[in-house]
């Protein structure tokens, strides 16, 4: 694998899970670690990523994933909060919902048939909430 398959592999894993490991990554390219260590490094000088004990993790800037990719990074855990924070839903209530990808999904869980008043500050719950007939 070439060094900026290497160099774009780690930075998708990192816009995904926050973290890579070195010698995860020395495992999956078949190199070694220390030539994990020093894309690493230099990824690291390019601001791309923090070095941290046994691999990096996200910079700021990077960390700063798009919403899409935000939107498909833990999908299952987002739906399994969702269907919690639905269930405690009653009719008559007023719901104020902040922004993000979670608090999307759990407009996107509230049941059709119940009566609400949501109060929100984010498009992206407004448009999940849009074909609401309240």
């Amino acid at each position: 694998m070439l060094t900026e398959e290497r160099h774009q592999f780690i930075r998708d894993r990192l816009a995904a899970e926050g973290r890579v490991l070195a010698g995860e990554l020395a495992s999956r390219f078949g190199v070694s670690e220390d030539t994990v260590r020093r894309d690493l490094r230099e990824l690291a000088k390019a601001g791309q990523l923090r070095r941290v004990y046994g691999g990096a993790v996200a910079s700021a800037p990077f960390a700063a994933a798009t919403i899409s990719q935000r939107s498909s990074h833990a999908v299952e855990e987002k739906m399994r909060l969702a269907k919690a924070a639905v269930g405690v839903l009653a009719a008559g209530q007023t719901l104020f919902i902040d922004g993000g990808t979670t608090n999307e999904a759990i407009a996107r869980a509230i049941p059709r048939d119940i009566e609400l008043t949501v109060a929100t500050n984010s498009l992206g719950v407004a448009s999940a909430l849009a074909d609401l007939p309240w």
